[in-house]
């Protein structure tokens, strides 16, 4: 199924493309392996932070005997969402309830919430692991994928996070307000709540959460930097360094302890037994 032409804004649909392309590649490798655990049983699956729906669409193409269904918030900040979130939700059938989590009380549980990039913009996450993890079922997990912000880059504005968020805000002020300006993305940054790998897992632990760090997500990463040109554009302020380190295998000094606590990605995987 094509929705190409759900999307008046051939930029913002090359932007949205790729990001739904790598977010399919990681949950579609969790979907199926659910099913192949579970004798091929219908999932139910939940995205937090679906934006225009697109990486939905395509999970519920590949998959059409699962449920697939979307959190976005109505006053995400973010306006050009919503008309390709109509067509892509009407085309595919996908149940898109307009709240934010903290406002979502699903009737039945999931076999998987996902998220890729929301992570970093809500404002407790902490709050976000409790609550996910009550919405699984049984055997059921939840995915998260987003940036590591012991890593000293800001990938959003491309630039380098200065001891903390508020003298990197003042330091950067120009730079931030003008990115936020010229893309509409007003509120962008305040939105960006800093969070830290050693930080999520230290409470997962203090909570008795089952929570498992995948660090092969940078390998995946860092070959993404040769196979999709947008992504490489947009972080190319750093792509060329990155390059060089995964052609000499360097990258794999990132899954050594202590160095995979900065590495600049997190994928986690939420399990409730």
């Amino acid at each position: 199924m094509n929705f190409s032409d759900a999307f008046g804004d051939e930029d913002y649909f090359k932007l949205c493309r790729e990001e739904a392309e790598f977010g399919f590649s990681e949950i579609a490798r969790v979907v199926t392996r659910l099913l192949s655990k579970r004798g091929n049983t219908a999932l139910r699956c939940l995205e937090i932070g679906s934006g225009p729906g697109l990486l939905l669409g395509l999970l519920q193409t590949r998959f059409p005997n699962c449920r697939f269904e979307g959190i976005e918030p109505v006053d995400s900040g973010f306006g050009k969402t919503e008309a390709p979130l109509a067509i892509i939700a009407a085309r595919a059938n996908l149940a898109i309830y307009r709240c934010g989590y903290e406002a979502f009380a699903p009737t039945t549980p999931y076999d998987l919430v996902f998220s890729v990039n929301v992570f970093e913009h809500v404002a407790s996450w902490r709050e976000y692991l409790t609550r996910t993890h009550q919405w699984l079922a049984p055997g059921g997990t939840s995915v998260i994928l987003c940036p590591n912000y012991a890593f000293p880059w800001e990938p959003h504005f491309r630039i380098p996070i200065t001891l903390n968020k508020p003298l990197t805000r003042r330091l950067f002020a120009h730079a931030i307000d003008r990115y936020e300006r010229d893309r509409d993305y007003a509120g962008l940054w305040a939105s960006l709540n800093f969070v830290k790998k050693r930080e999520v897992l230290s409470y997962a632990r203090a909570q008795g959460l089952s929570l498992y760090s995948d660090d092969t997500i940078m390998r995946r990463m860092f070959q993404r930097l040769f196979t999709d040109p947008e992504f490489a554009e947009r972080q190319r302020s750093l792509a060329g360094i990155a390059k060089l380190f995964y052609r000499f295998g360097l990258t794999r000094l990132l899954e050594v302890p202590g160095l995979r606590l900065v590495a600049p990605f997190m994928a986690f995987n939420l399990t409730k037994t």
